[in-house]
């Protein structure tokens, strides 16, 4: 036919290929867009895993199965956003902390080994025993009270005597118990000390020149007994104190704080730490 209202126009091969190709790219598009949503949803996933997985916290190898927890959580918290430390009833002490990376510019996971001090681990489960094994609330009754973090102290083992079974744990922003507030006190100066170890072995690797100004601020946290079991960063205290390229001061510094923890300055097999 030609001219009639009937009249079919034969499409013309350009136009064919200008369409596929329209409709290729358009199905690209949306498995661009698909991906890109799977891609989000495994990172989002990894995230939230990490968020968890700070709180899955073990003690090593426990002889008799009983050992104290302390978590931390706060969105806000320097130099940590989240840790727990676990310690059982032979001082195996196991750390692991997410750092704000507003401080530090590291979210990773950080984890650290080491022996408590029996001072300290004597202490710890004396207090939990006074405290009936953190059964029953602790937290302050005054409305109003600034947010500090949420704390949990858990207790997983048997009681005083050995006999009955014994898993209890407390939950708490701030408490005027005074055993609560001591055990809190140490526990965040771990926290403190292990954060000093993975700035300095960060220093030592790469800023060597700011190595002074965080070996003075850890002496002055000592002294101020903000920061407890040091032999935690033993490790990275003898590098300093043994390397013949470090300033002399830093050196001398170093080995101040090594005598201070009884190792004067020898190699020392009580923590392990990268």
């Amino acid at each position: 036919m030609s001219g009639g209202f009937g009249e079919l126009t034969p499409v013309r091969p350009a136009a064919v290929r200008s369409l596929s190709r329209v409709r290729i790219e358009s199905v690209a598009s949306m498995k661009l867009v698909c991906l890109k949503y799977v891609v989000a949803c495994l990172f989002l996933g990894t995230l939230c895993a990490m968020a968890q997985a700070v709180h899955q916290v073990t003690p090593i190898a426990p002889p008799t199965g009983s050992y104290i927890t302390f978590k931390f959580d706060w969105d806000q918290g320097l130099p940590w956003l989240q840790y727990s430390i676990a310690v059982d009833d032979a001082g195996n002490t196991h750390f692991e902390g997410i750092g704000n990376p507003i401080e530090s510019g590291d979210s990773d996971t950080f984890s650290q080994d080491f022996i408590m001090t029996g001072a300290n681990r004597q202490k710890l489960f004396e207090l939990a025993g006074k405290l009936d094994y953190f059964q029953g609330s602790f937290e302050a009754k005054q409305k109003n009270i600034a947010k500090t973090g949420q704390k949990t102290l858990g207790y997983h083992g048997r009681d005083a005597g050995g006999g009955h079974a014994v898993e209890h744990s407390t939950t708490y922003n701030y408490s005027p118990n005074s055993d609560v507030q001591e055990l809190t006190r140490i526990f965040q100066s771990i926290a403190a000390t292990v954060d000093y170890g993975r700035k300095l072995a960060f220093k030592y690797r790469f800023d060597k020149l700011g190595m002074d100004a965080q070996l003075q601020s850890l002496r002055d946290m000592q002294a101020s007994h903000y920061v407890e079991e040091l032999q935690a960063i033993e490790p990275i205290l003898q590098k300093i104190a043994a390397d013949p390229n470090m300033m002399h001061i830093n050196r001398l510094t170093a080995k101040q704080l090594l005598r201070s923890m009884g190792s004067g300055g020898m190699p020392g097999q009580t923590a392990t730490q990268p």
